[in-house]
């Protein structure tokens, strides 16, 4: 093969042996040619190359705190000298191929197509707008975090120049109403949230997200990538919903991603889950900030999210594994997706059941539900320690809700130990400060729901029909977006 060595040795070494008219091997002479410089190859006495074995561990930092079932996983790789591959021709070859090589991770820890499988399609779309190449650039920047726990300084300067990119093509309104854009924004995010940065005037990018969707032309967008990307950005919309009043989406809106879902799914799909339909879900922001007036829907939501989540047990039954072989393997992604369709389900469950209370504080059905409920959260959340931390990212999110619902003071010394292990994946996300904000807001409905009956009731009125018709008309109950900012 041209530019490697024969198996005999290169010429220069084969020659300068004679003349020495040594017996020590030709791997003790220096290499006198420039192919065998430039290759950096020796030969040694028989002739044969000689190869160097890497092992490669992750930072053992990461892996401190996981479950004991958790294998310890190490990769090595055998570097072969030979042509070097062909670099990148440009620029935009050069952040396609960062952002490849960031995807090819398939261990469910690390894999960053766990913020959407749309993630796929973007390599073929860069270089044809500015703030999308940027967005993808930070998030390449960062993806090593995920490893390491810490952050470059290239990282956080490619953060910046997305953010300032993303400035000036919001002042762009053709620009501003892309695919691409949209793109970014979410991909900003995501950076935002591993590198801990809240200190930029973009303090809330869900609900700049869900200002962009309402000025998208979305009935013109039809490719498989505009349809996953607009229903993955719909999930952290509710969430910041739920805290932030300013974030309101249009019925319509719900029912366009609900066609959009229609038109993505397969016969191979498994039966639609109502309540976790996106139209169902588009509710909960009201059922949170106005329960009064979504009494019924909620108490409807919660029944159809009990037996939903009793059937999704079922299925984590069937794949459950205790000792993995592998973080890449389909079994333990299967495993991991029922896991999470579970613990989310049920944490929605818990929502609605906190809600109900809030009308029935002494309804002990509810309560011992509520116990079971958050009992099964914290020990989904426990197993899936070893799934960190992209994995079981949703985890924390979960056991917030948990807490808030909770007054059994061992329960809930158990979820905040559970949730300090799981903060130190995220360290600048203020899981415990969501978990006081929840339960807040749910003791301030309770006890304005209080204090309304025993005025209704001190005024002789207690008819239950008058009672709820009294409760709807109140205002609906203040927030502090700046509180939570769910992303």
């Amino acid at each position: 093969m041209p530019g490697v060595p024969s198996s005999r040795g290169c010429d220069a070494c084969r020659k300068a042996k004679k003349k020495v008219q040594s017996s020590k091997p030709c791997d003790q002479l220096k290499p006198v040619c420039s192919r065998c410089t430039r290759l950096n190859m020796t030969c040694v006495g028989s002739g044969q190359q000689r190869y160097k074995f890497m092992s490669n561990k992750l930072d053992g930092r990461r892996t401190q705190g996981q479950s004991a079932l958790q294998p310890t996983l190490s990769t090595s790789r055998v570097v072969f000298v030979g042509r070097p591959a062909q670099l990148p021709s440009t620029d935009t070859d050069q952040i396609a191929a960062n952002f490849v090589e960031a995807l090819q991770v398939t261990d469910i820890r690390y894999a960053i197509v766990y913020y959407g499988l749309f993630f796929r399609d973007i390599p073929r779309r860069l270089g044809k707008s500015a703030v999308l190449d940027a967005a993808v650039k930070a998030i390449s920047a960062a993806s090593p975090f995920l490893y390491t726990g810490t952050n470059s300084p290239t990282a956080l300067a490619r953060y910046g120049q997305s953010l300032r990119a993303l400035r000036e093509c919001l002042n762009d309104a053709a620009e501003a109403r892309t695919p691409n854009t949209l793109c970014a924004v979410y991909l900003i995010t995501i950076c935002q949230s591993w590198l801990g940065r809240y200190d930029d005037s973009l303090t809330g990018h869900a609900e700049a997200i869900s200002h962009l969707l309402k000025a998208a032309p979305l009935h013109e967008w039809n490719s498989r990538f505009e349809l996953e990307m607009v229903l993955t950005m719909c999930i952290p919309v509710i969430l910041e919903g739920i805290v932030n009043p300013r974030v309101k989406m249009d019925p319509a809106f719900w029912e366009l991603a609900s066609s959009f879902k229609d038109r993505m799914s397969t016969s191979q799909e498994n039966r639609p889950k109502p309540s976790t339909e996106y139209k169902h879900l588009a509710l909960f922001p009201s059922f949170v900030q106005n329960p009064d007036a979504n009494l019924p829907e909620i108490e409807n939501a919660y029944f159809r999210l009990k037996t939903d989540a009793q059937v999704m047990r079922q299925h984590l039954g069937q794949v459950e594994q205790l000792t993995p072989p592998s973080f890449s393997s389909p079994a333990v992604v299967a495993h991991s997706q029922a896991q999470a369709a579970y613990t989310m389900v049920s944490t929605l469950a818990v929502l609605t059941n906190s809600l109900l209370r809030i009308f029935d504080s002494f309804n002990f059905t509810l309560v011992s539900e509520c116990i079971v409920l958050c009992d099964e959260i914290a020990t989904q959340a426990e197993l899936a320690t070893c799934y960190r931390p992209l994995g079981s990212a949703y985890m924390p999110l979960c056991l917030t809700v948990a807490w808030a619902a909770l007054k059994d003071e061992s329960r809930l010394t158990q979820i905040e130990a559970i949730i300090a292990e799981y903060q130190s994946d995220f360290t600048q996300v203020p899981w415990m400060s969501r978990a006081h904000w929840l339960a807040s807001t749910f003791d301030s409905h309770r006890v304005r729901v209080a204090s309304e009956m025993a005025s209704l009731h001190s005024s002789g009125v207690v008819n239950a029909q008058t009672n709820m018709a009294a409760s709807r008309e109140r205002k609906q109950l203040p927030v502090n977006p700046e509180s939570c900012c769910i992303l």
